[in-house]
């Protein structure tokens, strides 16, 4: 009969060893130990693989154990003893005129109750601030973007630097417009990767703003006109407009472009990181629809 293999994991095979040696409360030189994995710390921290092994007791181990292990049918061979002269007590008569002595026993454990304390609450720590980066930390996020950016073979100038809650990341060189892409795209993917890996680096809470030349700001000037001219031409022609394919940042700056129109809404839609904005004439819609279900025969 072949002995059962156990898999165990770690980080790394002592730590997997490790962990067998404690679960089977035997030490290493009694086991049979094959390496299925031998892990991989990943990249910057990201899709790590644990290391994983397969352990057998050896035979001198299996025969000590058996050994000093009775069968079980030895340990419950026999029931234990009654006593012979073992009686049941039985419960004493209640007497009616114990009956107000009965009603006053309980009075002891209703002050003990009373007395004791009620427990404290516990109060809900408001979530701590964001944290100010030391120069190390700085200088270990701009390794980390330059690395990444020589994977990606557009080796680029960076800087990195904190206003308030955000970390600003800023790229220069002869690659900014592949680092950019189409519309942003690339810039965008890039800077949610490494808000991901630095999530995973540091224990506190990192913001991180990625801007290549002068995307950024080109950007979001180009989307302010945009709003206002698609909100001019909805107020003259009563068709709604959009403005497709914005991140989450983008969006707001239409919102915010046209929030003091009384004329014109405007309103996310779509799934994902990316949405449309409409921008239309408040109402329009709910008519529509109220003409609809008019022109629709009434049943008899």
């Amino acid at each position: 009969m072949t002995a059962k293999k156990n898999t165990f994991q770690g980080k790394d095979i002592a730590e997997a060893i490790s962990n067998a040696c404690k679960h089977l409360k035997i030490p290493q030189e009694q086991l049979d130990i094959e390496v299925v994995n031998t892990g991989s710390a990943g990249i910057f921290g990201l899709c790590r693989q644990k290391a994983a092994i397969k352990v057998t007791l050896k035979k001198e181990a299996a025969t000590e154990e058996a050994g000093d292990t009775l069968p079980p049918a030895a340990e419950n061979k026999r029931p234990p003893k009654k006593k012979p002269n073992a009686r049941v007590a039985k419960p004493k008569p209640v007497k009616k005129n114990s009956a107000p002595a009965e009603r006053q026993a309980p009075a002891p454990v209703e002050r003990e109750a009373a007395a004791t304390p009620p427990p404290a609450r516990v109060e809900k720590k408001p979530a701590p601030d964001l944290k100010i980066l030391t120069d190390e930390e700085r200088e270990a996020v701009k390794a980390d973007i330059n690395q990444l950016l020589d994977l990606m073979g557009f080796p680029s100038l960076v800087t990195v630097s904190q206003d308030g809650d955000s970390l600003l990341g800023h790229i220069d060189g002869d690659h900014v417009e592949d680092i950019i892409g189409e519309e942003g795209r690339t810039l965008d993917s890039l800077q949610y990767l490494l808000r991901k890996m630095f999530s995973k680096k540091f224990s506190f809470k990192i913001i991180l703003n990625l801007d290549a030349g002068d995307f950024r700001a080109n950007r979001l000037q180009n989307l302010t006109d945009l709003s206002l001219k698609y909100a001019a031409e909805v107020k003259e022609s009563g068709k709604t407009r959009a403005i497709p394919s914005l991140n989450p940042s983008e969006r707001r700056v239409v919102h915010m472009a046209l929030q003091n129109d009384k004329d014109i809404r405007s309103r996310s839609v779509g799934e994902g990181l990316f949405k449309k904005v409409l921008i239309y004439r408040p109402g329009k819609g709910k008519k529509n629809s109220r003409k609809r279900r008019s022109s629709k025969p009434t049943p008899k």
